[in-house]
């Protein structure tokens, strides 16, 4: 099955990518009433990094690829009045992370069969985006204590962390559309143990 992409979903998944970007700088700051100006510039620079990886992995690597290698239709869809909450919730210091989803569909192939969206399949699909953040947690987080990559008070691998972690658990709350509620649709008790386990490392690491 071939990766494939239309022009408008590369141009909506780098808008959605750019202003969740901005919407992790202003929260890992704790809102704008505590934003350091001075290390604003390191701080998208180093957001920028973290989002490219921990989004675009969530959304192409764990929702499309997979859908696309279960024999499903996989297109990404930005959602505009989720950008714009993005940015309002980062002035308080936290990330409503709903900029858009990947959305499945069934395929049909060159026999004319069509494949099955079923419960298994989507809650497959939903639960491997937060499980690649969760993978990418635990790359970053030795990094960060082991190999710190520091500017102006401002450390990449501990932004890293802390966005991946918060995409997962975010995105693994019950909540219709997010991935959580798919997930617990199929197992609630695959849903459970991923979501008690993304909120005690949360605890855990402190961010």
């Amino acid at each position: 099955m071939k990766f494939v992409f239309t022009m408008t979903e590369v141009r909506e998944i780098i808008i959605s990518a750019v202003v969740l970007s901005m919407a992790f700088a202003l929260a890992y700051s704790n809102g704008i009433f505590s934003l350091n100006l001075a290390a604003l510039p390191v701080l998208v620079l180093f957001a920028f990094i973290a989002v490219g990886i921990g989004f675009l992995a969530h959304e192409l690597i764990g929702h499309k690829l997979i859908a696309q290698r279960l024999g499903l239709h996989a297109q990404y869809h930005m959602w505009r009045f989720g950008l714009v909450i993005a940015l309002l919730s980062s002035l308080a210091g936290f990330v409503f992370a709903a900029p858009g989803a990947v959305y499945v569909s069934s395929r049909v192939d060159l026999w004319g069969r069509q494949s099955d969206v079923s419960k298994r399949r989507m809650g497959i699909v939903s639960i491997s985006g937060p499980l690649v953040n969760l993978l990418l947690v635990a790359i970053f987080l030795p990094l960060s204590i082991f190999y710190p990559v520091k500017m102006l008070d401002v450390e990449l691998f501990s932004l890293a962390v802390f966005v991946n972690l918060w995409l997962a658990i975010f995105n693994m709350l019950p909540i219709p559309p997010l991935d959580g509620s798919k997930v617990l649709s199929w197992n609630k008790l695959v849903w459970a143990s991923l979501f008690v386990l993304l909120v005690v490392l949360f605890l855990l690491v402190g961010l």
